[in-house]
């Protein structure tokens, strides 16, 4: 089955999640078992450097040249139509035609979306979505008034149209189930997949090389996603300030952390950006735990990068949380800083505890792994299939 990713969600450094789901499901689809014979990248010019490493063998790039506006590229269709309602239609279905006419010259039968829209969503081929979650529907105040209209307009067209969609978690599946009303039957659930790179453990000589490059404390906490307002980065300082473990820092990372310019000069708060997979690899090996107080997640990729590094992990216990994380984790409620202050206290102080839990962790995460997620993308991708040509034929 000749493939396509439509990739053109991902805005570089931007998207955090997304990505790297993207990126795994890549690498899954190119492994041995796959229901993908051929993979077409659908991508923006900027994105090449993020996707030359798997042009080989089954797989290409399709470039998709964005149009611009003022000099800038245009990048959420929705926002720009609203402001440009004259020429925005138009300037959307040749951007549209472009993308139909490159899945009919490289023969694709199958389009994969991994960022929550079909677009266009009158595409006439089997199509597959990643519906990450709703988030939108529990924590409103956290969106403008424009997304909120955008994400309701076509996150939920694109969840109707698709043949099949991938949940994350029971907890997803239930939620679109529930609230837009699907058939449950064209739901499949399998674990957000990842990177491959985070189940190598670095050397001795490479981790106390990024120790004295990143000045690393003997005692540190690692808590990596971007600066959305779910993610609870305010919530979480202030807990590791009231735990007062002298020496000890919080490291984040991920982008948006201007939001976060306040805490950038408070001791022990560090604040490192986006870092290249490699190094957050050997900060996960190094770090004393994860500390992860989001307050909404269809399925944490950092959990599962923590788990296959060995990192202990103490997380909220709302949403997807609980079911991924088991019997591997401490939970906290993610609204109260006192059970966090808990949390990291424990978990800086019990050496027993941290070893406990990263070999649950490990056994965990085992189950997870890309045989898993290619038996169920195959049978999401049959069901696609099957779905669209009996449509078509009624």
């Amino acid at each position: 089955m000749i493939v396509a990713i439509d990739t053109n969600c991902i805005l570089p450094g931007q998207v955090g999640g997304i990505e790297n789901y993207t990126l795994g499901l890549i690498e899954a689809l190119r492994q041995c078992g796959s229901p993908a014979t051929k993979l077409v990248l659908l991508t923006r010019p900027e994105n090449q450097n993020l996707f030359s490493r798997f042009v080989a063998g089954n797989t290409r790039t399709v470039l998709l040249d964005r149009p611009s506006c003022g000099g800038k590229t245009i990048t959420n269709w929705a926002e720009f139509i609203s402001q440009h309602p004259a020429d925005g239609p138009a300037r959307l279905a040749a951007f549209q035609n472009q993308k139909a006419n490159a899945l009919i010259e490289h023969q694709v039968e199958l389009l994969h979306c991994p960022g929550n829209t079909i677009n266009p969503i009158g595409l006439r081929i089997p199509t597959v979505l990643n519906l990450h979650d709703l988030q939108h529907r529990h924590f409103p105040e956290y969106f403008s008034k424009q997304e909120l209209s955008n994400r309701e307009k076509w996150w939920v067209a694109s969840a109707v149209r698709a043949d099949a969609l991938i949940a994350a978690s029971n907890y997803v599946r239930d939620d679109l189930h529930r609230q837009l009303h699907l058939c449950r039957e064209k739901i499949f659930v399998t674990p957000d997949v990842f990177e491959s790179a985070f189940f190598h453990a670095p050397d001795v000589e490479q981790l106390q090389s990024l120790r004295d490059r990143l000045h690393l404390p003997e005692t540190f906490f690692i808590y990596p996603a971007a600066c959305w307002p779910h993610k609870n980065h305010q919530r979480l300082i202030r807990a590791f300030l009231a735990a007062d473990l002298p020496g000890a820092q919080l490291i984040l990372t991920g982008g948006g952390q201007e939001a976060l310019a306040e805490f950038a000069n408070r001791p022990g708060i560090r604040l490192l950006g986006r870092v290249e997979t490699a190094d957050l690899v050997g900060l996960y090996h190094l770090a004393t735990a994860m500390i992860f107080p989001s307050q909404h997640e269809s399925w944490s990729i950092p959990i599962m990068e923590a788990m296959a590094c060995a990192c202990p992990v103490a997380c909220s216990n709302v949403t997807s949380l609980p079911e991924q994380i088991g019997d591997a984790g401490l939970l906290f409620e993610p609204d109260d800083e006192s059970q966090m202050v808990t949390a990291i206290r424990r978990l800086a102080a019990d050496a027993d505890l941290r070893e406990i839990l990263s070999n649950r962790g490990r056994y965990r995460v085992k189950k997870w792994g890309q045989s898993l997620f290619l038996r169920t993308i195959t049978a999401a991708y049959g069901f696609a299939t099957g779905a669209f040509y009996a449509r078509k034929a009624a």
